[in-house]
């Protein structure tokens, strides 16, 4: 007989994508002025932070018993976040647009954009937070 482990899913703290992201925009992508002096680092900041945003999500669907079939998707989870909060909603249309287009792609190299998108992250998560428990690794 296989006894069913009653441990809780252990999963990386989406907060701890958020300081790596902030950490990498300090320290690697060099700021000059109002912007950032290398792409690349600000490229990689970006996918940190919107991995850190799926990540929550993701979790969320766990919890709630939903499954999301086949590849990652955007829509899919807009399509889940609609059904519980608007303005929740826009902030991750917005985030996806900050983090995973302008940064992620495009590497924007404006401060101000990429604070922005970090704050979005942030209020995404904490929604997540409010409504279960992150288990750190």
């Amino acid at each position: 007989m296989k006894v069913k482990n009653s441990k809780p899913k252990v999963i990386g703290n989406p907060y701890k994508y958020l300081e790596n992201a902030k950490m990498i925009l300090e320290e690697k992508a060099k700021r000059e002025g109002e912007f950032y002096k290398y792409r690349k680092y600000v490229k990689m900041a970006g996918h940190i932070a919107w991995s850190g945003v799926l990540l929550a999500l993701d979790y969320l669907l766990e919890k709630q018993n939903i499954r999301i079939k086949g590849r990652r998707n955007v829509n899919k989870y807009s399509e889940f976040i609609s059904k519980r909060d608007k303005k929740i909603l826009n902030y991750f249309n917005s985030a996806y647009d900050i983090l995973h287009i302008y940064m992620g792609y495009d590497g924007s190299l404006d401060i101000h954009i990429s604070k922005r998108g970090l704050e979005l992250a942030k209020k995404i998560i904490d929604w997540v937070a409010k409504q279960v428990e992150f288990i750190e690794e």
